[in-house]
């Protein structure tokens, strides 16, 4: 690639009419990544745009789009429209123009768009999203947490590869412990999926740790969690509104007298980075695994905070060429499964 394409490869498209907050939250998030150091290029209707700009002192280069895709609008509709700004930004993609999208936008119209635009990594039989959890030491990622809502055991085996890949570039951990989540840690655990992907698991060249059941997932003993889509959604949904509650509670038992308020107060910091860590605006957005470039998909309620972070996380991504580090870790793992069944014919015909 020439030096040209190479300084390309950070840039990042932004859908500036996708989410909730569009387009004022989305253009501060981006206005931000971009003081931070992102190429930023917004994409949406710059008669809306333009204006809002000029009000928060952004600089920002505009890719005028006429049309966008609603929260509510069905894949089918959101594929027709050709001239929206989640479409035109992923055709900035394709034309070496950017080298990741960020969009707040409807997931479905997302997980579509990556599709049939970049099309899936070879090797891929289902693309998935993947989200971060909080755990005791640090964030769990766990894939897939909704596009796929029953899966084979050779996509929760693609799943861990790709997850594999992601976690050792955006937390710099060498050798990420994955782990398959069931209904126990015994390998017997799980449906026959389960139990086919565990087995295929520790053939391959990771840090399979086996079965993780869902209480273990916040123990921070794991740092991939692999499940179907329908589960995953569950496990995310679930922990969101645990500990959503679990703040609830503790404000509302602390504002009960005046000791508890004294102690309340005095606390307050250490309340405030536990929110931190629980917060998904901290992770900025989820990734689009396994379609042929980088796409993050941002909380439909993202505000400027966590666009900016997905925004930088979606440069890393692909100026570390997180696609083709996947791919690359797919056909080194197909090589080992061939050659250990080969081994496994042999010894048996020698056996025989």
């Amino acid at each position: 690639m020439t030096a040209d394409g190479e300084s390309r490869c950070g840039v990042v498209a932004v859908d500036a009419m996708g989410g909730d907050n569009a387009p004022a939250e989305v253009l501060k998030g981006a206005v931000e990544a971009h003081r931070r150091g992102a190429d930023v290029v917004l994409v949406g209707d710059e008669r809306v745009i333009t204006p809002i700009l000029s009000e928060i002192d952004g600089t920002l280069r505009v890719v005028h789009a006429n049309g966008a895709i609603s929260m509510h609008d069905h894949v089918t509709r959101s594929l027709l429209k050709e001239q929206s700004s989640l479409r035109t930004a992923a055709d900035l993609v394709m034309s070496g123009d950017a080298g990741a999208v960020v969009s707040a936008g409807n997931s479905a119209a997302i997980m579509a768009i990556g599709l049939s635009v970049f099309g899936r990594l070879p090797g891929i039989g289902r693309p998935a999203f993947g989200g971060t959890l909080p755990a005791r030491n640090q964030g769990v990622f766990v894939l897939d947490i909704g596009a796929n809502s029953s899966v084979k055991a050779s996509n929760l085996i693609q799943f861990a590869v790709m997850g594999h890949a992601f976690v050792q570039l955006s937390s710099g951990i060498s050798e990420p412990r994955i782990g398959l989540l069931s209904n126990g840690s015994e390998d017997s655990k799980g449906t026959q999926q389960v139990r086919e992907a565990n087995e295929a698991l520790r053939k391959l060249d990771i840090n399979f740790i086996g079965n993780v059941e869902g209480n273990q997932v916040f123990e921070g003993g794991v740092d991939v969690v692999v499940c179907d889509g329908f589960a995953g959604n569950i496990l995310l949904k679930g922990a969101e509104g645990v500990a959503s509650e679990i703040f609830e509670l503790l404000k509302s038992e602390l504002s009960k007298d005046f000791v508890a308020r004294v102690a309340g107060a005095a606390l307050m910091p250490v309340f405030s980075r536990i929110k931190r860590r629980v917060d998904y605006e901290e992770y900025g957005g989820v990734p689009v695994l396994g379609v042929n470039h980088v796409m993050v998909n941002c909380h439909g309620r993202s505000k400027a905070k966590a666009v900016t972070n997905a925004i930088l996380l979606a440069a890393q991504l692909a100026r570390e060429r997180l696609p083709e580090r996947i791919g690359r870790e797919l056909r080194e793992d197909e090589l080992e499964l061939g050659r250990r069944r080969r081994w496994a014919r042999a010894l048996h015909l020698k056996h025989d």
